[in-house]
């Protein structure tokens, strides 16, 4: 329903893609208020089919440093239009308006004093809940994604201070995510059992098969990224005969593994990354050395095992526990 105006876009506290008539709707979707009272408002981006066909759901930023989505969110929906479509495209750009503001991972917001909380490890939430972004991520939940998606892709990257390649995680258990997986031409895929709280795993509870689609590094646009990832879209489009044309994976193999191990700063230090992304390594091979504030080396990181490189930390200050490197086998 349609509550108020918004720089001439209509604001709505509640989205059915089925009452929307063929066409291309640009809304925001109000998701609660801050401390303040201003209203958190998503934007949100339907195109709606002259045909009948399946709903897909893409989501960018729910993560506020991971913005690379939104490149290729508006890559997807360019001239994009309803007589080419069957089915619903809904596209979110930003779902994280308060993180993406800050710059931050995380969704903040004021309580006895200041909190901030990772809404990909809440969800689907509680509208009582007696913190702020539980309520939030329940009214995505039920207000935004329910009722709105037989497919599911949320795109994040990996965090501030590190990098990914083209990764996807995947819950290849499930029959629709194992083939859907296969049109992502991404570098490297990684069977995921899963993880509570998680859009991905909370879909697949919901019988909505999901993926997440880590493209690259935070807070940047990579035309490369923009261009597989949209590609990504395409390819499952294509393949659910919402339009028309044969996919295209750009020439890439991804490698498929289902032990991720992430190697972690046993010190605080300057690190110094040996390897690069989706580099195969060898066991014993050094993966990173940290330093003193005078060039020392204080610590040497090899692989446990042969692998490829998934992630590696792009700080060069780490703090114990810190990321440096993470493998795939």
């Amino acid at each position: 329903m349609v509550m108020d105006r918004m720089q001439g876009v209509p604001v709505i506290d509640h989205y059915d893609a089925e009452k929307l008539e063929a066409g291309i709707h640009r809304f925001y979707f109000r998701a609660g208020a801050s401390a303040f009272g201003v209203d958190h408002l998503l934007p949100l981006i339907v195109i709606k089919g002259s045909k009948p066909g399946p709903k897909l759901f893409v989501q960018s930023s729910l993560h506020g440093d991971e913005v690379q989505g939104i490149d290729i969110i508006h890559s997807i929906s360019e001239g994009l239009s309803p007589e080419q479509l069957s089915g619903v495209l809904t596209l979110v750009p930003g779902a994280n308006p308060s993180g993406l503001g800050q710059g931050s991972r995380y969704f903040s917001f004021l309580t006895d004093g200041f909190s901030q909380t990772d809404l990909n490890r809440v969800m689907p939430g509680d509208e009582t809940a007696s913190d702020a972004a539980g309520r939030f991520a329940a009214v995505l939940w039920n207000h935004l994604y329910a009722g709105n998606a037989h497919l599911f892709l949320d795109l994040h990257t990996q965090s501030t201070g590190t990098a990914y390649p083209f990764f996807v995680f995947a819950d290849r258990r499930n029959r629709v995510v194992d083939h859907l997986v296969k049109l992502v031409p991404a570098d490297l895929i990684a069977n995921d059992p899963g993880e509570d709280g998680t859009v991905e795993t909370e879909m697949l509870k919901a019988g909505i098969p999901a993926l997440t689609l880590e493209v690259g590094a935070p807070r940047i646009f990579d035309r490369d990224m923009t261009r597989r990832g949209a590609q990504a879209i395409r390819n499952i489009m294509i393949d659910q005969q919402m339009i028309e044309g044969t996919a295209d994976m750009l020439g890439t193999t991804p490698y498929c593994g289902d032990q991720l191990t992430s190697i972690r700063a046993r010190i605080g230090g300057i690190s110094r990354i040996k390897v690069e992304l989706n580099q195969w390594v060898d066991e014993g091979q050094v993966l990173a050395e940290q330093v003193n504030p005078f060039g020392d080396v204080q610590e040497t990181y090899v692989a446990p095992y042969a692998g490829r490189v998934a992630s590696i930390a792009t700080d060069p200050l780490r703090a114990p526990g810190a990321l440096l490197v993470r493998l795939l086998k």
